[in-house]
């Protein structure tokens, strides 16, 4: 057996490999351990949660320490985040009764219902190269105002560098600053600010070549989806080059999955994000437009998603995933039931919206009531039309606003009725209880160990 198994005690003892940042200088300075004590201090939090992503766990203790020296503070790490580590984990820091959460790493920039304050990471940038490597590129008269610069959360620190020597070249071009303050005007964590400061809406990107700082990956892709712009450009701070980037297939497929939601007749609400007022919001939002349209909608709260937890729900024929603009979920196509954005099942369902479109709306808390893309939903009548992915006639049936509350409850004990019959249909039905057919047994002593070497397996 020992051919085969390992000892457990050299199991528990074993060391382990731990990422060393090399590119850290001075860990007061790179997470901004006196701007963090400072907002402790003047808000006078008693329990801090110190939220890392999985490659800072390494130096969480370090940050820790530093931050205990310089106030008097409750603090707890957080680990493992309920969803995504780009989200504030608000949930974990309920459980210890937490009064605001600092968060390290990379950020989404979505609104929480608990005090956050947002430490960056920082990366180094060669601004001059950056900017050069534009100049030489993109010919264009200077005198234009027809460009507009992004770049990625981890060169915030360099920022007031690189705004400089943009506006240098380009008087009178924009240029899109990150803000964590929540405006009317903020579109995926970012102002569209001139040379002056002033801040512009978005639409002013419509004739713009934009051009995003930073490496490829889901931010970049969420500009160029979501942004309507003449051009968007990847200035790669790696290799210092300038790629074209669109994203033509992907819009393919999601007016495909478009199309899917007509046909689907039960809707999961897929719920990957529970901080902020607007998750509700949009949830609701979500049952009423399933429930005009004679749609069966059920909440799925399963934490972080993986294919094997959502194959319990069969009888779900669409899922839209109520998560932050960095989850990369959607596009996985290893799910047996395809997850779409509320976007797009806002357009699937809601007839005053534009049917086809060439731009996107990751952020869903775009399409909430008082936000730049909202949109009322109205009570449309029933309907008749084709399927473009069956081919077969597809019925509509909406029922009217003249419902008596008796009807509402008739149909709501329907739809329960309806999910039992789908269970009784399943070949496994779950553990039955048969009181009085097992033998009562006492209670005896169990397997104890670890799976490597368990105390009764023999040697």
């Amino acid at each position: 057996m020992a051919n085969f198994a390992t000892d457990g005690q050299i199991c528990i003892e074993r060391s382990l490999r731990i990422s060393v940042f090399d590119y850290i200088e001075d860990i007061s300075s790179d997470f901004d351990i006196p701007e963090t004590c400072l907002w402790i201090k003047n808000n006078k939090f008693t329990k801090v949660c110190l939220q890392f992503p999985d490659d800072l766990l390494s130096i969480s203790t370090n940050i820790y320490e530093e931050i205990k020296k310089r106030v008097d503070v409750d603090l707890y790490i957080l680990g493992d985040t309920s969803y995504a580590s780009c989200c504030v984990d608000s949930t974990a820091a309920m459980h210890v009764q937490a009064n605001a959460v600092v968060h390290y790493g990379h950020t989404c920039f979505t609104k929480t219902n608990i005090p956050v304050y947002i430490v960056l990471p920082k990366k180094k940038i060669d601004v001059g190269k950056i900017v050069e490597t534009i100049h030489k590129n993109l010919k264009m008269d200077n005198n234009t105002n027809q460009r507009c610069l992004f770049y990625g959360a981890e060169f915030e620190h360099g920022r007031e560098a690189l705004i400089k020597m943009w506006f240098q070249y380009y008087p009178k071009c924009y240029v899109g600053v990150i803000e964590n303050e929540d405006t009317k005007d903020k579109v995926l964590g970012r102002l569209v600010k001139d040379v002056s400061g002033n801040v512009l809406p978005v639409d002013v990107l419509q004739d713009c070549i934009c051009v995003y700082v930073g490496l490829r990956g889901q931010t970049l892709f969420n500009f160029t989806t979501s942004v309507a712009a003449k051009a968007w450009f990847l200035v790669d701070t790696l290799t210092h080059t300038l790629t074209h980037s669109a994203e033509t297939t992907w819009f393919k497929r999601r007016h495909f999955l478009v199309e899917k939601c007509k046909d689907a007749n039960v809707v999961g609400i897929l719920v990957c994000q529970l901080s902020g007022n607007q998750t509700k919001d949009i949830i609701t939002r979500m049952k009423q437009l399933c429930q005009i349209n004679g749609k069966k909608s059920y909440i799925v709260s399963v934490g972080k998603p993986n294919v094997s937890k959502l194959a319990n729900f069969p009888e779900i024929d669409i899922y839209v995933m109520i998560a932050c603009p960095e989850n990369d979920l959607y596009d996985n196509r290893d799910f047996y039931k395809p997850i779409v954005y509320p976007y797009e099942l806002d357009v699937a369902l809601n007839c005053n919206r534009q049917q086809y479109f060439t731009t996107h709306i990751p952020d869903y808390d775009q399409i909430l009531p008082g936000r730049r893309y909202y949109c009322d939903i109205d009570h449309i009548k029933e309907v008749t039309d084709v399927s473009l992915i069956t081919g077969k006639i597809r019925e509509t049936c909406i029922p009217n606003d003249r419902d008596s509350g008796l009807d509402v409850e008739v149909k709501h004990n329907w739809a329960l009725e309806n999910i039992g019959q789908t269970l009784k249909a399943r070949t496994w039905q779950g553990l039955e209880q048969k009181f009085g057919e097992t033998e009562a047994l006492k209670a005896v002593e169990g397997r104890k160990g670890i799976p490597l070497q368990y105390s009764n397996e023999p040697q």
